[in-house]
């Protein structure tokens, strides 16, 4: 359980590649992957937030499956589109990676 707390800790000042966001008249989702880490894939969390109501959930969870979040992640947003919700995704910028491609790209 301890564990639990502390992944979650770790996840919620974790970095967050990209994110869906979802839109239903005036209601709006979030869905992003969040990572640990800018240099490893897990451990990740999906991030599904509730815009409207002000609430944020980690509905699912990988620490050594790489590419399980991203697929929970498009899953989510493909099931919102499905039920007639406009989807648009959008990456989140993220300094680090700037950085790196600022560095190798003069």
């Amino acid at each position: 359980m301890i564990r639990l707390a502390l992944l979650a800790t770790a996840l919620v000042s974790g970095n967050l590649a990209a994110e869906t966001l979802c839109s239903l008249g005036d209601l709006q989702r979030i869905i992003g992957v969040e990572y640990e880490s800018n240099e490893i894939a897990v451990p990740c969390a999906v991030r599904y937030q509730k815009v409207n109501e002000g609430e944020i959930t980690y509905p699912w969870r990988a620490e050594r499956q790489v590419g399980y979040c991203e697929a929970r992640a498009d899953a989510l947003a493909a099931k919102f589109s499905a039920l007639g919700w406009t989807c648009e995704t959008q990456p989140k910028f993220n300094p680090d990676i700037a950085e790196d491609h600022s560095a190798s790209n003069p």
